[in-house]
């Protein structure tokens, strides 16, 4: 009886996590498409700039990390969790990889930022300027993650 039930939990978990992905690969392609008919738009009505045309290279660099977290759940929790087979290395390359991405969406909306603020009021910099060095910050854990993990891969 406890063995059925264990099992049932690990299914119901598993549904649960499949569920959130889908819903998360929903919200997505709900990003993505507002992406591109905001870029359609502005280029149909001419409003078109560099500075609309970042904010909706933002929201896609969004939606592709929304895929990833969905991607990284579906496969560390529902795919991989059964497996006996742990790699390590994979896991970091995955991390990181969502993690860059983060990283470039993070320095892409302080630019961003920082440009807007450049244009109409450059006594308001500080926010801007902190959200870059945040992504800096960011960047450099990733780097300080990956070493260290690559250390203890070859350790053992």
């Amino acid at each position: 009886m406890k063995k059925k039930t264990i099992n049932t939990i690990i299914t119901l978990s598993n549904f649960g996590y499949i569920a959130a992905c889908i819903v998360l690969y929903l919200i997505a392609l709900c990003i993505l498409i507002s992406a591109v008919w905001g870029i359609i738009a502005d280029m149909r009505s001419g409003a078109y700039t560099v500075y609309k045309l970042l904010d909706e290279v933002g929201l896609i660099v969004f939606s592709m990390a929304v895929i990833d977290v969905g991607k990284y759940l579906m496969l560390e929790e529902v795919i991989r969790k059964g497996k006996n087979e742990y790699h390590p290395t994979q896991t970091r390359k995955t991390l990181t990889k969502f993690g860059i991405i983060i990283a470039s969406a993070l320095s892409l909306e302080g630019l961003v930022l920082t440009i807007e603020v450049a244009k109409q009021d450059i006594t308001q910099i500080l926010y801007p300027v902190c959200v870059l060095i945040t992504a800096t910050i960011f960047i450099v854990g990733i780097g300080v993650y990956q070493l260290l993990n690559s250390r203890s891969e070859s350790k053992s």
